[in-house]
């Protein structure tokens, strides 16, 4: 008879229709996370089998032992049913019920949080792609994913609140309702891409009681009377596995047997519009969910984190503070993410002297122009205004006379340090924006001579583009040693380092 893999089979609904299925003889992978409750519930399917007839019942169900939330645990449960024998290289049903519903934000082994990695991400999406093949050349096979009514409350939303690697408030309810969403979508566009060959479907079992309700909501799930049974639950999904192919509607949302309507956001329950995704928006859930799902493809925890940080605005260093009277005379920038005016000029200098009788810093900024044979300046003036810390300081350009701007330019101390190699040391410092439109990386001593080759002076973390140095070969291997740090931190706070631009310093600007 059919050859199941199931999802999440030793408690529940899983347990309920696995139950069934093994009474009619099929032969069924369960796929469980803990190998002692699997093989519990795996020896009472398999006696209940043998009572009605099935005498080949432990031969016919088998125990694969693996996270669904883990990428590395779906990979080689899927290896394993392949190689075995039993399926005869087919498989004529995969049911994907793997999940659970957490009010606290946890994340897996592998970085990724558990809700939308056990239910869409590697449970659903990885499981079903690696399954695909073997489904399309099993006559009349489906694909049934377990979603859930809680769909109907929002649409897919952006891809970092949907992992839940943005800056959003951890939301257990919305984090489940968004990756049955996801489900449901996943079904509707591999429905399109398979119909031919596999009927990829969705459903909702009702309000179930079940271990996970249990777990989930303990007393309260009082307030969701009148629950269903197990039975009554399983049934509808048990249908998938046994109905007549050409019987079933790919890419719909069933409830007991029966398609139902994916949107009720309108008025008087009517579909609206609120809880739809455009293709587009599709296109983008898909095209990311191919790139999560590969460790080799998917960001890095770090990654993660500095995404995480490019949503916040910058503010300034609170881990250090600046001695101010240290800190005055002048600066070198050796590297920037340049204003408009500064794209073209060299040798820039940021010097700053204490007016004690104001309370403030005169700045000074001195640059030349390309093809100019002298500096030119700008007058500003900067209040520090988280003493005594002394790292975010509001900046004024000067106009006419004793006249300033009535503006303050956010002027953010984010790093600072300094840097040796060999006998030789380098202090630095680095300016940032909320924004991050603009940076500036400045040393105390004069540059080494940099000459820009063409219009691209970009510098990647290890290696200089675009450039060559001249003169002192220390002095400039300390420099960069300066810029990989700098750099590095910057990255690390939400900057992009290919913006980032080494600064002319040379005597000829032509």
């Amino acid at each position: 008879w059919a050859c199941c893999l199931f999802l999440l089979a030793n408690a529940g609904i899983g347990k309920e229709i696995v139950t069934y299925l093994a009474a009619k003889g099929a032969t069924v992978f369960m796929v469980c996370r803990n190998a002692d409750r699997a093989a519990q519930a795996r020896n009472e399917i398999v006696e209940h089998a043998k009572v009605v007839g099935i005498s080949n019942a432990s031969q016919n169900v088998r125990v694969l032992v693996g996270d669904c939330s883990l990428e590395s645990d779906v990979r080689r449960v899927w290896s394993e049913f392949e190689s075995n024998q039993e399926n005869q290289g087919r498989l004529d049903c995969l049911i994907c019920n793997a999940g659970a519903l957490s009010f606290e934000k946890t994340l897996t082994s592998e970085g990724i949080e558990t809700t939308f990695a056990a239910h869409l991400l590697f449970g659903t999406y990885l499981l079903g792609t690696l399954a695909m093949n073997t489904l399309s050349n099993t006559p009349n096979s489906r694909m049934v994913v377990v979603s859930s009514g809680g769909m109907y409350n929002t649409a897919f939303p952006s891809w970092a609140d949907a992992t839940n690697t943005g800056i959003s408030r951890y939301d257990g309810q919305l984090a489940y309702a968004y990756a049955k969403r996801g489900q449901v979508l996943l079904c509707e566009r591999w429905a399109q891409l398979y119909d031919s060959r596999v009927k990829v479907v969705s459903c909702h079992p009702g309000w179930t009681d079940t271990p996970g309700v249990d777990s989930a909501y303990g007393s309260a799930k009082s307030y969701l009377q009148p629950l269903r049974t197990l039975w009554q639950g399983a049934e509808g999904i048990i249908w998938f596995a046994v109905a007549p192919a050409e019987r079933l509607q790919g890419g719909a949302f069933y409830l007991d047997r029966s398609p139902c309507v994916k949107h009720m956001a309108g008025p008087f329950f009517t579909e609206g519009s609120f809880t739809k995704n455009s293709v587009q928006e599709v296109d983008v859930m898909m095209d990311q969910l191919e790139k999560w799902s590969n460790v080799d493809s998917r960001p890095t925890t770090g990654q993660q984190q500095i995404d995480r940080a490019k949503m916040l605005p910058l503010t300034a260093a609170t881990s250090f503070s600046v001695d101010m009277s240290a800190f005055m005379g002048r600066w070198f920038v050796l590297a920037n993410v340049p204003s408009y005016f500064e794209k073209s000029c060299g040798n820039c200098i940021e010097n700053y002297v204490w007016n004690a009788e104001k309370n403030r810093v005169d700045v000074t900024f001195s640059y030349r122009s390309k093809g100019a044979n002298e500096d030119s300046s700008l007058t500003m003036k900067a209040k520090v205004v988280n003493a005594p810390v002394n790292t975010h300081w509001l900046i004024s350009p000067k106009l006419v006379g004793s006249v300033f701007m009535p503006i303050n330019l956010d002027y953010l101390i984010i790093d600072k340090g300094m840097v040796q190699l060999g006998t030789e040391q380098l202090e630095y410092v680095t300016i940032g924006v909320p924004t991050r439109s603009y940076l500036w990386i400045m040393i105390r001593s004069e540059p080494t001579e940099y000459v820009p080759q063409g219009e691209d002076s970009s510098i990647a973390l290890e290696v200089y583009q675009g450039g060559k140095a001249v003169g002192d070969t220390l002095k400039w291997d300390l420099e960069k040693a300066t810029l990989d740090k700098a750099i590095g931190r910057a990255v690390e706070l939400g900057y992009d380092a290919k913006l980032i631009l080494r600064v002319p310093w040379t005597s000829k600007l032509n």
